[in-house]
C-alpha cells in the first residue's frame, strides 16, 4: 500500500498527485541500475539513502543492487572543521552550488561536487584515499562562557521553541515517550523533529535524565548502541542502560519510520512554550 507521509511531503515537496500515472519504482529501477553500473554511489548521510533503496527494492519485490555507497557527510567530517555538517553548510563551506535543498537532483549533484571538491583540496584522485585521509571530528558543542549556546546549524539554542504536547495516538510507538536528540539530522531541523514527535504524543527534552525513554542519534549514525557514538548524551544513556534503565536508542532511519506511522501534523498556530537556555 502506497502512503505519502505529510512530514516527508513537507520536506521534499513530492505529493501523491505529482506521481499519479507515472511508472512504478520497479519499472524504472532497471534503467537506474544500468546508468550507475559499477560506479560508487555518493550520498550525504549514505546510511539513510542506502536504507531507502533497500526498503524500496524489498517493497517492489526486486533484488537489491550491490552498490558501493560512500558518504559525503562522513568524508566532510574528516576534512572540514565546521559547526554543522548538513548538506547546505558543507556545500557553502566549499563553494559548491546547492540549487534547492531536498530536491533529489540538486542534493545528488551537491553531494558529488562536495566529494570532488574535497578530493581536489586534498590532492587525491580516489575515494578510498580521500576516506583514509583526515580526522574524524566528534560532535561539536558550544564553548563555555560565550553567553550564547549555539546549535550546530548556527542558530541560537534560545530560538528553539518547545512544542506543546497535545493528543496523539496512544498506540503510536512514540506516544508518552521522553525523547532526547543528539547529532544533526539530515532530513529535518531539531525544531522540526521536536514538532513532529510532539504531534505523536512524545515529549522532547534537551538533556538526558532518568526520565528519558528514547535517544535519537543523528550525524549519519546507524544502529542502537549508544556507546558507539561519542557525545555526552550518548554516553549518559549508555550509563543509564548499564544501571538497568530502559532507554531506547534510535537512528534517523528508525525515527523517520516511526514518524511515517503518524498521519497527523502539527497544526498551524499550535501553542508552543518558549525555552530559553
Amino acid at each position: 500500500m502506497d502512503f505519502f507521509a505529510r512530514h516527508n511531503v513537507r520536506v521534499h515537496g513530492i505529493s501523491a498527485s505529482m506521481v499519479a500515472g507515472q511508472p512504478a519504482f520497479g519499472e524504472v529501477w532497471p534503467e537506474v541500475v544500468r546508468v550507475v553500473g559499477g560506479l560508487p554511489v555518493v550520498a550525504h548521510n549514505a546510511g539513510f539513502d542506502s536504507g531507502a533503496v533497500r526498503e524500496a527494492c524489498g517493497h517492489s519485490g526486486i533484488g537489491e543492487p550491490g552498490w558501493d555507497f560512500r558518504c559525503s557527510l562522513a568524508i566532510a567530517r574528516r576534512h572540514l572543521d565546521l559547526e554543522s555538517y548538513r548538506l547546505p553548510d558543507v556545500a557553502g563551506a566549499l563553494g559548491v552550488e546547492l540549487i534547492a535543498h531536498h530536491d533529489a537532483g540538486a542534493d545528488a549533484a551537491a553531494a558529488a561536487d562536495i566529494v570532488v571538491a574535497l578530493a581536489a583540496r586534498a590532492g587525491v584522485d580516489s575515494l578510498a584515499e580521500l576516506e583514509r585521509l583526515g580526522e574524524v571530528r566528534p560532535y561539536r558543542r558550544a564553548s563555555k562562557g560565550t553567553g550564547r549556546r549555539r546549535r550546530r546549524s548556527g542558530f541560537p539554542r534560545a530560538e528553539l521553541v518547545m512544542p506543546e504536547v497535545r493528543g496523539g495516538d496512544p498506540g503510536h510507538p512514540l506516544f508518552g515517550q521522553v525523547v532526547v536528540f543528539t547529532g544533526e539530522l539530515a532530513a529535518m531541523s531539531r525544531q522540526e523533529a521536536w514538532d513532529a514527535i510532539a504531534a505523536c504524543g512524545a515529549t522532547p527534552a534537551r538533556n538526558v535524565t532518568r526520565r528519558t525513554t528514547c535517544l535519537v542519534i543523528g550525524d549519519g549514525f546507524e544502529g542502537v548502541e549508544p556507546a558507539a557514538f561519542s557525545t555526552v548524551k550518548a554516553r549518559r544513556v549508555a550509563e543509564l542502560r548499564a544501571k538497568g534503565f530502559q532507554v531506547e536508542v534510535m537512528d534517523e532511519r528508525g525515527l523517520l519510520a516511526c514518524l511515517d506511522l503518524e498521519r497527523h501534523t502539527v497544526e498551524p498556530g499550535a501553542k508552543r512554550i518558549a525555552v530559553i537556555s
